[in-house]
């Protein structure tokens, strides 16, 4: 019987190492998606609040212009004031809303798996970046609306 060469046992070692390269780059880049989801599974719910949110600053500011009529001049540019950081809230929540809805239009899910694992790595790096803005904006937003309406 024939003995294997060094060739053999060398190819099979180089073999070996290139599979578990690949699989572990695999593994590498299903962690990052993986990590990336959940930003945006914590985002998601949140999306609900924000409509909620604007709906009811849109309210208040239908109450502050009904009000304005009724009361003096210095309470006219209070009102003023109020209705101005209501419409910049209602514009925040708005802008949150649309940075998610951009973020998953523009994620490339589909193509991920034929990117190489380094490029497919730092396209996840710059995806989780961009929904850790999203989560950020879409965070600011409900809490500068709900001290908003919290105000008497």
């Amino acid at each position: 019987m024939r003995k294997p060469s060094l060739f053999f046992f060398s190819f099979l070692v180089l073999s070996g190492s290139f599979w578990a390269c690949t699989k572990s780059g695999e593994e590498t880049v299903k962690q990052a998606e993986n990590d990336v989801f959940a930003i945006h599974d914590d985002v998601m719910p949140l999306l609900d609040d924000v409509m909620k949110m604007r709906k009811l600053v849109k309210a208040r500011i239908v109450v502050l212009d009904s009000t304005k009529a009724a009361v003096s001049a210095a309470s006219t540019l209070r009102i003023d004031e109020e209705r101005d950081q209501a419409k910049r809230i209602v514009q925040n929540l708005t802008d949150a809303d649309s940075l998610m809805m951009s973020w998953m239009d523009h994620y490339k899910n589909d193509t991920l798996a034929k990117l190489p694992s380094d490029d497919a790595l730092r396209y996840l790096d710059q995806q989780k970046d961009l929904i850790t803005d999203v989560k950020a904006k879409v965070n600011s937003s409900l809490k500068e609306a709900v001290q908003f309406l919290q105000k008497p």
